[in-house]
């Protein structure tokens, strides 16, 4: 546990700052792991896989995390549906130009976003190993629970709320995109 929890730490720290491997560790079971960009590798970043979708862009330019996604370091990405955006209140895309909001939604995007790369496989094999269940760290330090939800995987944050990956994995060359069908609310 000391170790997940050093390695997380060492994971954020890395993250925060956009460089270098920051590799998330999937539960007990370690099965996480750092994709090198090899020949043949996606050549789109995870700042162009996000500018695909204008709604989930405006939310990345308004925390100010765009460099962040196009920089080295690797990471996950868990993002929400339109579907699941579509249900976010007014108040989240109302004065996304305001200070104010820029804190809101860099915590929001931060409970999304995990260090390194953990594709589909990785998660799977990790809630197998951990008995039924493995938690991985967000990027704002939250813990995430993944279960098995019949043939899906299940992501569930601290306050309760749960979101299955739907789709297939998008890989970029500094990580992956998965698509969740719900918005992982900030903790407050």
């Amino acid at each position: 546990m000391r170790r997940l929890v050093t390695t997380s730490l060492f994971a954020l720290l890395l993250a925060s700052c956009g460089q270098g491997d920051g590799g998330n560790q999937a539960g007990n079971a370690g099965a996480a792991t750092n994709a090198a960009v090899t020949p043949g590798a996606p050549s789109q970043d995870l700042a162009a896989l996000v500018g695909a979708n204008p709604r989930l862009a405006q939310l990345v330019k308004a925390a100010g995390m765009e460099p962040v996604l196009a920089g080295k370091a690797p990471y996950t990405l868990l993002l929400p549906s339109n579907v699941a955006l579509d249900k976010l209140d007014k108040a989240t895309w109302e004065g996304l130009d305001q200070p104010a909001q820029k804190a809101r939604i860099t915590a929001l995007l931060r409970g999304h976003i995990l260090p390194g790369t953990i594709m589909s496989a990785d998660l799977a094999r990790a809630v197998e190993n951990g008995g039924g269940k493995t938690t991985i760290a967000t990027m704002a330090g939250e813990p995430l629970t993944v279960t098995r939800d019949g043939n899906n995987l299940r992501i569930a944050g601290t306050g309760g709320q749960s979101a299955l990956i739907t789709g297939t994995e998008q890989p970029a060359r500094n990580g992956v995109v998965h698509e969740i069908d719900t918005v992982l609310a900030a903790k407050s």
